[in-house]
């Protein structure tokens, strides 16, 4: 930070999902409607509530000269109210670095490029971060920085008045440190040796990493000799749209099947209506082979079911909206 004095020792610790609980706003931006208001959720963070037994500990911290640097992927936009909001529950902190409005940059590229950047002669006694933030952990990992996850509580019950962090051997051989708060410890070994007993949560990302690509990769093979074009976009795309797209195809194919299985029995008894039913289908599978956009799959992932009905649904609102029928 420029014009401060470099700690020899510090602590680093997110916000949103860290000290500030924010469940309460996490509508906005998944809902059924699929809509993300950004505003709305920025502004909702003045009714969050705050994570007290954390606190307790960073103020601890703090008690033994141990600054407290909060490093946020929250829009600055909102900086005066956030800084209101430490204000209001009491909340001590050493500095406060929020991402500027207008920076779409990842939260993890966005931590990580303020922490090489401010904090290089430091000593990072551990960094405090969200379970939705595994690019950070995961960078903390890389760098040798303890870094403890704020996820779900591990704990019982719904006071946050008994806090502590729990070492777990995990079974990939990793040690983490996990959060258990709550009004009743009776259960807490148990739930460690269960915790014990799972890989650790930058492994279990990772484990299902690799099942996309795999998933992804069978879904391009399969693309491929069925003659469809490759799918343009981001390779995270382009991996989720895969999927979508080979699973929608498999159910186009159910429809080609049935309809060569009733095709004689509805050609005799309306050959006019056949004749629209089947050039419907062929233009509408025409569409859909023309569309290499993966925003274009993944935006109409809603729906794409690989059965006979799922196919029959597509190919209908497909054909119904180019005006086939």
């Amino acid at each position: 930070m420029e014009g401060m004095p470099e700690p020899k020792e510090i602590v680093i610790c997110g916000l949103d999902g860290v000290i500030a609980l924010l469940e309460h706003r996490l509508h906005h931006l998944y809902n059924d409607d699929g809509v993300k208001d950004w505003d709305r959720f920025l502004e909702a963070c003045t009714d969050d509530m705050p994570n007290l037994p954390l606190i307790d500990r960073l103020n601890q911290a703090r008690g033994e000269g141990v600054p407290v640097m909060i490093v946020t992927g929250r829009s600055s936009a909102v900086r005066e109210q956030t800084i209101e909001w430490l204000r209001q529950w009491h909340i001590g902190y050493d500095g406060l670095v929020m991402r500027p409005a207008g920076d779409f940059t990842s939260a993890g590229k966005f931590k990580a490029a303020v922490i090489e950047r401010s904090f290089t002669g430091a000593t990072i006694r551990r960094v405090y971060e969200s379970t939705r933030q595994l690019e950070v952990a995961r960078w903390c990992a890389q760098q040798d920085i303890p870094c403890t996850l704020i996820g779900p509580n591990q704990g019982n019950g719904e006071s946050r008045e008994v806090f502590e962090l729990k070492v777990v051997n995990h079974a990939c051989g990793h040690i983490a440190l996990h959060p258990f708060y709550g009004d009743d410890d009776v259960a807490w070994d148990e739930r460690v040796h269960q915790l014990a007993d799972t890989p650790c949560r930058l492994c279990q990302a990772e484990e299902m990493a690799k099942e996309r690509k795999q998933k992804a990769d069978e879904a391009r093979l399969a693309a491929r000799e069925q003659g469809l074009p490759p799918l343009e976009g981001s390779e995270k795309q382009v991996e989720w749209a895969e999927g979508i797209r080979i699973k929608a195809f498999s159910a186009v194919n159910k429809v080609l099947k049935w309809t060569d299985q009733v095709s004689a029995e509805a050609e005799a008894e309306d050959p006019d209506h056949w004749s629209t039913v089947t050039q419907g289908i062929k233009r509408a599978i025409a569409y859909l082979e023309e569309q290499v956009d993966a925003k274009w799959w993944i935006d109409h992932r809603h729906g794409i079911m690989n059965n006979l009905d799922g196919g029959r649904a597509l190919l209908s609102a497909v054909a119904e909206q180019e005006g086939y029928f």
